[in-house]
């Protein structure tokens, strides 16, 4: 009888740590599926340097340092133009719904294709492009966003570098060639994912 007592004990502590682990490994991935998705950095330099990272849901994620510049636009004819007024106009041409080159004041073109679907045929230059742009002898990868609300989003990639993260107990890590480079306590709050790190400081990152 003490034997099979034994054997039974046995088999409920086996289940209940493979409840617990079950358990851990839930809301582990719980607290992970908050943040899959592509973020940018809310505050800048003075010069509008940030950072984006996208977090995939298989524990992936991609970081690119760059220019973050929010901005208003309205488009007047064939004309992009930003404010405020003595802001940078393009000239737009079109070659298809899903092809755009934007003429940078009568100088130098820039090509884009859409990312994604057509939303509004009636405004086509609503939604993502994305192009390259050549820097100091290197082409960056460019990303405009334009919003029915008039409000624009250019984002320049200077580069891109693709690690792992966790997210364990409310804590981010991810780590890229094998060195650390994002860690702290998250907290998401009105669309904000504030990330806690060494030293006081506070990444704020929104989504995009």
């Amino acid at each position: 009888m003490k034997s099979i007592r034994l054997q039974a004990d046995r088999m409920m502590v086996k289940k209940a740590v493979g409840l617990f682990c079950v358990l851990a490994y839930c809301a582990a991935a719980q607290e992970a599926s908050q943040l899959v998705g592509r973020w940018r950095s809310v505050e800048t330099s003075k010069g509008g340097i940030g950072a984006m990272y996208d977090f995939d849901a298989d524990g992936t994620v991609h970081f690119s340092p760059g220019a973050i510049v929010p901005m208003q636009y309205r488009v007047v004819g064939d004309r992009l133009i930003f404010e405020p007024p003595d802001g940078i106009r393009y000239s737009l041409s079109w070659n298809g719904a899903d092809r755009l080159r934007l003429t940078v004041n009568g100088a130098g073109s820039e090509d884009y294709a859409r990312l994604g679907v057509q939303n509004d045929p009636q405004n086509p230059l609503l939604g993502e492009w994305t192009g390259t742009r050549d820097m100091d002898g290197q082409k960056v990868l460019v990303h405009w966003i334009f919003g029915a609300d008039a409000k624009g989003l250019l984002m320049v990639r200077f580069l891109s570098k693709t690690g792992s993260y966790s997210v364990q107990n409310g804590r981010l890590v991810a780590k890229f060639g094998g060195q650390v480079g994002l860690d702290g306590a998250i907290s998401l709050t009105n669309g904000i994912l504030s990330i806690s790190r060494s030293g006081g400081r506070v990444t704020n990152l929104s989504r995009y």
